[in-house]
């Protein structure tokens, strides 16, 4: 039996909704209290309250549609290795809309229990992100 209530949709469920009340929401719904974020972005607390302005803030600043390219579950565990079409929307820390669209590649794992999500761990590609925008120049250009 899955522990795993919500399928694909447990990772890109978040990100999919592409608004940053309904993605604070369905942190809100999905993510224990005692939940502990071991990868935190962008300067967030590493508990629930972090992960949902996370959350909210990646919303406000991109557009985007992720692919679960595989999904593994393990006892208490979903890792999903996954691919994001993604577009810069809103203001991302300084670099305000760009229009620009990209590929984002990462890897995420969630532990779950009762149906609620309760630690995170995640890694992506943000020199894509950052090449992307224009903060980092290409390499070897």
């Amino acid at each position: 039996m899955s522990i795993n209530p919500f399928g694909a949709d447990l990772f890109a469920g978040f990100y999919n909704v592409n608004n940053p009340e309904a993605a604070t929401r369905l942190v809100a719904e999905r993510v224990a209290d005692d939940f502990v974020d071991h990868a935190p972005a962008f300067g967030a607390t590493p508990n629930k309250a972090g992960f949902a302005k996370t959350v909210g803030f990646i919303n406000s600043a991109f557009r985007q549609v992720y692919h679960i390219d595989r999904l593994i579950e393990q006892g208490e565990t979903a890792v999903a290795i996954w691919h994001a079409d993604v577009t810069h929307v809103g203001q991302f820390l300084h670099v305000a809309p760009t229009g620009r669209s990209f590929r984002l590649n990462g890897i995420t794992a969630y532990a779950i229990r009762n149906g609620k999500i309760t630690a995170h761990w995640e890694q992506f590609d943000v020199l894509a992100i950052l090449v992307t925008l224009g903060v980092v120049p290409p390499l070897g250009g």
